[in-house]
């Protein structure tokens, strides 16, 4: 079983990737790029390394993978190298091919030789090969894309493959055979392809490959140029021609050299997609006895070796590289060419004589492996129903849905198809696909809103019908209440009404209180003043008293006397006079009691007065202050009075004011009613139109 796992040589950056598919649209084999995610991933075991996507990526999405980085850092450890240059170093370094020279060897490396030496053994094994099995046609095998892509995809082309080592892997044998002091050397190619690591390893030589490009980038990080470092000769003999071979059309024109006919009988052709294209029918050609070439010169890159990937050329016009290569052709056959009649005679037996040394049949065989089978089982060759099924899920139903537009990187439509059903892409690349479910999406949206809308809508008219039976049963609890509280405010208008009444009866009780409390302190007044009279009188009556008692003393006094004289006037005169002076003593002593008795009740009489006038000046007081208090009461009524007759008008109008909200409520009553009744339309219509 071929071994499915081929060595990573291109990465792809995914950040940087914006899934444009420019990269699926340069590949000559599609099926190696995975558009299924959001990036185009890339699938090594089916890559051919062409390195067409790491030119097309503006966004420097795809990067080459070479062994700058292995090789360096063996390089520092000690390890011993030698170094094989490929003939496109001269264009990639604007002719200063020598001074890679002294790069290399300023940096460790040993030795370097000259894979256009390898280019001549490269000419001198195909001739062998061609004289002696004579094969229909020969394919040219330097490029290892272009091997890669007939083992992979094209395997019947395999028997015309010429069954020899590249130039490069040349030179490697020869230094292994014929230079025993690298013999144990680890071999640096310094090339301009990506792809030679593939064929490295397919032959099992070769340590390290390193592009020209990570040199470049060297330097420049270093800040330094190839022409600082000083021109150092190649350690292997000078090529003649073969210097052509990184041109297109190179390999040819070295053969030219033996055989003048070559140029007619060979095919040279270059470039993708025209190189493909051409192998795509070659075997059926070769088949039909059609006009064979008996060589094809054949490149994956339209600049030939000059413009691999593993170079900054591919920008550059092709006179500007290729004036390089041809300055370099014109010096080196100006060594080998003959000089006077023996040199022109023996000159090219000298470079043949030169060649014999490096050269030994079957030293630079090789063989090739058929990786179809590689191919076979990681892609499924879908049969024409699964392709039919596909383009219906690709919208393609009618004929001329099938554009074949290539915007999805794809030739077709049926490749498009068949890198779908292989998990390699998605429908949604596919621009008719697009347009399609767009319409179906804006459709599908549309519909969708405009359910959410009746959704929605039904949702809310839900609600709204709950709200509006809320709201009614809200409206008969409110119009309830509203006519109990009008019930109320009539009572309580009428309670107003009645309590204005008995203010008013109240008022008038209050003002003939008032009357009265002003009769009363005016007869206290009067009567004051009668008790100030009487205390008047009272008091002219104790002075009188007075002058009783004084009367009675002195009466006293004379009937003393009296008894007196009675007892002087002899008993006949005085005794008779004595009963007179007795009675008069007892008259006054009467009086005299009667006078103090009188006295002794006038005085608490008058006490009395004194106490009555106190008592009428502090009743006159509390008649004062009680007819204030009388005063301030009756003011008070008419304050409330009047307010009682301002809330009994405004409870009429809040009577007024209710009996209109009544009527509103009933209103609103009969139009939730009515609004309710709609709201069922509504949702009853909403229904219908979700069902269309």
């Amino acid at each position: 079983m071929v071994n499915t796992t081929l060595r990573p040589i291109i990465k792809v950056l995914k950040d940087k990737c914006v899934n444009c598919h420019r990269c699926i649209m340069v590949c000559p084999v599609k099926m190696c790029n995975d558009g299924s995610g959001e990036v185009i991933d890339h699938h090594s075991d089916l890559c051919i390394g062409c390195g067409e996507c790491i030119d097309i990526c503006s966004h420097n999405a795809r990067v080459g993978i070479d062994d700058f980085d292995a090789f360096m850092e063996d390089l520092s450890q000690g390890k011993p190298m030698v170094a094989i240059v490929a003939p496109a170093v001269v264009a990639s370094f604007e002719g200063k091919y020598l001074q890679m020279n002294g790069f290399l060897k300023s940096i460790g490396v040993k030795a370097v030789f000259d894979v256009s030496f390898g280019a001549e053994l490269t000419v001198k094994s195909y001739l062998n090969y061609m004289e002696r099995q004579h094969p229909k046609t020969v394919i040219a095998q330097p490029c290892p894309t272009l091997v890669s892509f007939i083992e992979m995809y094209r395997p019947e082309l395999i028997p015309y493959l010429a069954p020899v080592d590249s130039p490069m892997v040349h030179t490697m044998k020869m230094i292994k055979k014929y230079y025993p002091q690298y013999k144990n050397h680890n071999i640096v190619a310094i090339s301009p392809c990506y792809s030679k690591r593939r064929e490295f390893d397919a032959v099992g030589m070769g340590d390290y490959n390193v592009t020209f490009n990570s040199i470049q980038q060297y330097l420049d990080s270093n800040h330094e140029r190839i022409s600082s470092y000083p021109a150092v000769d190649y350690d292997n003999p000078p090529a003649e021609r073969a210097v052509l071979f990184s041109i297109p059309g190179g390999l040819m024109r070295t053969v030219h050299r033996y055989h003048k006919d070559i140029l007619g009988d060979t095919r040279k052709i270059e470039g993708s997609p025209e190189v493909y294209h051409y192998f795509a029918d070659l075997s059926q050609s070769i088949k039909n006895v059609a006009p064979v070439f008996k060589l094809v010169d054949c490149l994956n890159c339209k600049m030939g070796c000059n413009g691999g990937p593993g170079t900054g050329n591919r920008r550059k016009h092709l006179d500007e590289v290729e004036s390089l290569v041809e300055k370099r052709n014109q010096e080196v056959q100006e060594k080998y060419r003959p000089k006077g009649f023996f040199g022109a005679l023996f000159g090219r037996d000298t470079l043949e004589k030169l060649l014999n040394q490096y050269w030994e049949e079957g030293l630079y065989s090789r063989s090739y492996t058929n990786r179809s089978e590689v191919f076979k089982r990681l892609v499924i060759v879908p049969t024409r129903e699964q392709i039919e099924a596909m383009y219906l899920k690709m919208h393609k139903i009618r004929k001329e849905d099938l554009l074949n537009c290539g915007a999805c990187g794809y030739k077709s439509c049926e490749q498009m198809a068949v890198a779908i059903i292989n998990g390699l892409n998605k429908r949604e690349n596919c621009r008719h696909y697009i347009e399609i479910e767009k319409s179906l999406i804006h459709e599908q949206k549309l519909k969708e809103q405009l359910e959410q809308v009746l959704n929605h809508a039904l949702e809310e008219m839900y609600k709204s019908i709950d709200g509006i039976t809320a709201l009614s049963a809200q409206i008969n609890e409110t119009a309830d209440y509203v006519l109990r509280s009008s019930v109320s405010i009539e009572h309580m208008v009428e309670n107003t009404q009645s309590i204005t009444g008995s203010l008013e009866h109240n008022a008038e009780e209050v003002l003939k209180l008032n009357e009265s409390s002003s009769e009363g302190k005016n007869r206290l007044y009067k009567i004051g003043a009668l008790i100030d009279d009487v205390s008047v009188k009272s008091d002219a009556l104790i002075a009188s008293s007075g002058v009783v008692g004084d009367i009675a003393d002195e009466t006293g006094i004379l009937g003393m006397n009296a008894a007196i004289e009675a007892a002087h006037a002899g008993e006949a005169v005085g005794k008779g006079f004595a009963v007179v002076a007795g009675e008069i003593r007892k008259l006054a002593d009467n009086s005299g009691r009667q006078a103090m008795e009188i006295s002794k009740s006038l005085k608490e009489i008058k006490t009395l007065i004194d106490n009555s006038r106190e008592s009428s000046v502090q009743a006159r007081e509390q008649f004062d202050v009680m007819s204030s208090i009388i005063q301030r009461v009756n003011d008070e009524e008419i304050r409330i009075k009047d307010a009682m007759e301002v809330q009994s008008s405004s409870g009429v109008q809040v009577i007024q004011s209710l009996k209109e909200i009544n009527n509103l409520l009933a209103r609103i009553k009969d139009g939730s009613t009515s609004l309710l009744g709609l709201g069922k339309t509504i949702i009853t219509d909403i229904g219908a139109l979700k069902s269309i």
